[in-house]
């Protein structure tokens, strides 16, 4: 695992997005990206599962529309039960975050990246599960996200809970301070591979216990 020294930082190419790999990377998880009538859906859910004050439907979809891939869904039964949302930055979108100013509410377009747009970092907002199978599916899901696609530059995340900042812990990220005086925010320090791997094996056994 790479310390926080030599951690990737923002670089004026960044990552170029490539929506087959996130569809690939989140599809064995069930996960979809959320279209405009899905999105009071996934409001829902969000608000159910975060603590906190969750933005509106209106402020998460101007994110998703300007971004393509932000918000993803699970369904079981027809219902949604799971919940992944990553924003790629771009190198604005990197310092406001760190000086407490980015947040779906007043999300500027100048501070996300478009499908045709290098990413410079990558924000998990959220993920949640009704269920303990559905907080994992949403684990895995961001791990394969950030493997897949995005594991060249650094990801951030809030933690608004003790649970949020121990996994943050377990995944190697690093407190970063309050920048918005409230919540804390982390920053990787490097893939997971350890906890990946582990994962992995666990859900390979699920499978073969599954269908013996």
């Amino acid at each position: 695992m790479r310390s926080s020294v030599d951690q990737p930082s923002p670089s004026r190419s960044g990552v170029q997005f490539q929506d087959q790999r996130l569809h690939a990377a989140v599809g064995p998880y069930g996960f979809t990206q959320v279209h405009k009538h899905q999105i009071d859906e996934f409001h829902q859910l969000a608000d159910e599962l975060i603590e906190g004050e969750v933005a509106g439907p209106d402020a998460l979809w101007q994110v998703q529309a300007w971004t393509g891939r932000a918000l993803q869904l699970r369904r079981r039964n027809g219902k949604a039960n799971a919940l992944l949302a990553s924003i790629p930055l771009t190198e604005q979108g990197v310092e406001a975050l760190l000086a407490g100013q980015f947040g779906f509410a007043n999300a500027k377009r100048e501070w996300v990246c478009g499908p045709s747009e290098n990413a410079h970092a990558l924000l998990s907002w959220g993920m949640a599960g009704r269920s303990p199978m559905d907080q994992a599916a949403s684990l895995r899901g961001l791990l394969a996200v950030w493997f897949g696609v995005y594991c060249d530059i650094r990801v951030y995340a809030r933690a608004r809970s003790v649970p949020g900042e121990k996994l943050m812990s377990r995944l190697g990220f690093v407190p970063l301070g309050r920048p918005d005086g409230t919540t804390l925010l982390f920053g990787s320090t490097g893939f997971p591979h350890r906890i990946a791997e582990k994962l992995a094996l666990r859900n390979q056994k699920t499978s073969e216990e599954h269908y013996a």
